[in-house]
């Protein structure tokens, strides 16, 4: 049975990311929940990370450890750099095996977006450089690499400071007044579904750089809305807004989303429907 290590467990993305005919093992640098297997990892310190994959020998690593909050990306960029560009690099400078980076869409400026893998990317905020960066790291030091771009990665029910989807079930049940943006697109990816990706791509030997979402780009907006109709919840609280109304410290790319034909292609993929996944998500 190969042996999966899973960098980032704690997370929204990695809690839901089960890989049930593999040996799992899964770190972070702080537990969240009752995790089986959890060994904690600093991928920032090179000499701990050495050490952990020379004893545990792991034929595969998901890497989804980094951080992902844009704006304190920009206002601690030093901090981005270590943890997304260096934390990547101690990995895959102790590691031969399968490596499966997942990216963003953020690696794109959004001024013509839905992307394809070989559009020219040009990132506008920290954020989105490192992850660039990692990407190009990712293609230098390992011989067997998968880059696996998403976007809008979203759960519901897991508690997660950077879900979205729940941030936005969490203000409305308290019938709180929203204001999202209605000028920046994607196709949001569920947790499940990137997962089920993930899963896929290690079964068949994936290889390369594919793009992931669900099968309609939407604006945040108009994802609030849905996300409130499933859950029966009041959306005249939602109010649309534009991303300069915002201020935010990062830049944002407005019109971004990922074409998944790729996906589709190599490996029989159909990209999930978003109002599909939100029911499914609320059943759970």
């Amino acid at each position: 049975m190969k042996k999966v290590l899973i960098t980032g467990s704690s997370g929204q993305l990695g809690a839901s990311l089960q890989l049930n005919d593999y040996d799992v093992m899964r770190t972070d640098i702080f537990p969240q929940g009752d995790q089986e297997n959890f060994t904690i990892l600093d991928i920032t310190n090179e000499l701990h990370v050495k050490n952990l994959l020379e004893a545990e020998k792991p034929d595969v690593i998901v890497h989804l450890a980094a951080m992902t909050n844009v704006d304190g990306c920009e206002r601690n960029p030093d901090q981005a750099q270590l943890i997304n560009v260096k934390g990547t690099e101690n990995l895959l400078n102790s590691f031969s095996g399968k490596f499966i980076f997942v990216s963003s869409d953020y690696v794109f400026d959004g001024e013509n977006g839905p992307y394809i893998e070989e559009d020219d990317v040009n990132p506008i905020n920290v954020y989105g450089k490192t992850k660039l960066e990692s990407e190009e790291s990712v293609r230098r030091l390992s011989n067997d690499w998968i880059i696996l771009r998403t976007n809008v990665v979203w759960n519901i029910g897991g508690n997660f400071k950077a879900s979205f989807a729940d941030w936005v079930v969490d203000e409305l049940q308290n019938n709180r007044l929203i204001r999202i943006v209605a000028d920046q697109w994607n196709n949001p990816a569920w947790t499940v579904d990137i997962g089920n990706v993930i899963e896929t791509m290690i079964k068949h030997d994936g290889k390369g750089l594919y793009h992931h979402g669900s099968s309609r780009v939407i604006n945040r907006y108009d994802f609030a809305c849905m996300i409130a109709n499933v859950y029966e919840l009041n959306t005249s609280l939602i109010e649309p807004i534009t991303t300069k109304e915002l201020n935010q410290t990062a830049k944002r790319p407005l019109k971004c989303g990922l074409i998944t034909k790729k996906l589709e292609n190599d490996f029989n993929f159909n990209p999930s429907k978003t109002l599909s996944d939100i029911k499914a998500a609320k059943n759970n």
